[in-house]
């Protein structure tokens, strides 16, 4: 995988995370240069006022360490799409949240089974505007957990088994690229 395919795979599998960092750095800049939060922080009690401000210019942070966890989560289930094929067991682990749903749709579709993703994904009664992750609903409690923010922010990284660039092409997604030319 060369690295320009590297990040352009990178900034598909997180778009929608990438999108919200770009308007928080766009509401952070609107406070800092409109509202001249940046003089109001150093007139007095700076260090107050930099507390004060310190989650907001935290927040462009947590959607791209989600991102890098979702990119993770993209390598371990192309390789398991090539290694074994679709398998809804697999899918519906990461279906409950619209970010790894968006990490498992680019495998998906770069190894031909993109068809099959997205019809149960919508069989599953998903659609675009189920942004938040179904365990918030379930138990909201778990907002609380040190665990959740740990999966969420903090995927341990995976190294992919497959070298892509030198693997036979499987024949579903020789079929997927025949299916796209024609």
């Amino acid at each position: 995988m060369t690295v320009v395919h590297k990040i352009a795979t990178y900034i598909k599998v997180g778009c929608l995370l990438h999108l919200i960092t770009l308007a928080e750095l766009v509401i952070i800049y609107i406070l800092l240069n409109i509202f001249r939060l940046g003089a109001w922080m150093l007139e007095h009690d700076t260090v107050l006022r930099f507390f004060i401000l310190l989650p907001v210019l935290w927040a462009p942070i947590f959607p791209q360490l989600d991102a890098r966890s979702r990119f993770q989560d993209y390598k371990m289930v192309k390789d398991y799409f090539y290694l074994y094929d679709f398998d809804v067991r697999v899918v519906k682990h990461f279906a409950k949240s619209r970010c790894q749903r968006d990490a498992v749709l680019v495998a998906a579709k770069e190894m031909g089974l993109g068809a099959h993703c997205q019809t149960y994904f919508k069989y599953s009664g998903y659609r675009w505007y189920h942004l938040l992750p179904d365990i918030i609903f379930e138990k909201p409690v778990i907002l609380l957990s040190r665990g959740f923010y740990k999966k969420i922010f903090f995927a341990k990284t995976y190294h992919a088994k497959i070298d892509y660039m030198a693997a036979p092409v499987k024949a579903s997604a020789l079929h997927a690229i025949q299916v796209k030319a024609a």
